[in-house]
């Protein structure tokens, strides 16, 4: 994906500025994950409401000195000591076998896990979160990505339909959408900026 940059400026509180051009499938929240930002400050600072969407070819300013990184430190989620990983539910019922694990090896990468297709359909949210993305995607069809408390995103693809909409909040055990039929569940945890592998912080 091509990203335009235009020159930093300064405004006047002295906070370092660049100015970010949308490109065509860009959102507020995979923009703010490029630059490590809390998506909702980036919408902010440009004087936007959480249901506006991005057009493309919009100019954004792109705050330089305050990723989040430390608010993700500061906000972990309730449930989670911290000392140890957090435990989210199971995106199905039956959790089936994966058929492409997680890898962070840089010859090949895979930033999620596919399952393999099973008679288990219905996606849940793994834990109560905000639906920031709903998009569908060559290869993928349709894909949710929610927001947590504590800096964490979950990524859902490989859906036939939804049952949400984007901006609406949702609990665990409420269904999400159905999969494609003969597709398993594409499933990704990221933390902060970073993706991570998914397997160990789901409980069985």
């Amino acid at each position: 994906m091509l990203l335009i940059s235009f020159p930093s400026k300064i405004n006047s509180a002295g906070t370092q500025l660049k100015i970010h051009t949308v490109q065509p499938k860009e959102t507020a929240f995979s923009i703010s994950q490029k630059y490590r930002l809390d998506w909702r400050m980036l919408l902010e600072w440009n004087g936007k409401k959480e249901n506006e969407g991005l057009k493309a070819g919009e100019k954004l300013k792109i705050p330089q000195n305050l990723s989040y990184s430390s608010k993700i430190e500061k906000n972990l989620p309730e449930d989670v000591p911290s000392f140890g990983s957090p435990k989210f539910h199971p995106p199905l019922k039956v959790l089936p076998p994966v058929s492409l694990p997680y890898s962070n090896l840089s010859h090949y990468p895979n930033k999620g896990v596919l399952f393999k297709a099973s008679r288990h359909k219905d996606v849940h949210p793994i834990r109560s979160g905000k639906v920031v993305v709903l998009d569908q995607m060559d290869g993928y069809r349709k894909y949710i990505i929610l927001e947590h408390k504590g800096g964490y995103s979950s990524v859902y693809a490989n859906l036939r339909s939804v049952s949400v909409k984007e901006g609406e909040t949702v609990k665990a055990g409420e269904s999400l959408g159905e999969l494609e039929e003969g597709k398993g569940l594409y499933f990704q945890i990221n933390q902060g900026t970073k993706a991570v592998d998914p397997i160990p912080l789901l409980k069985y």
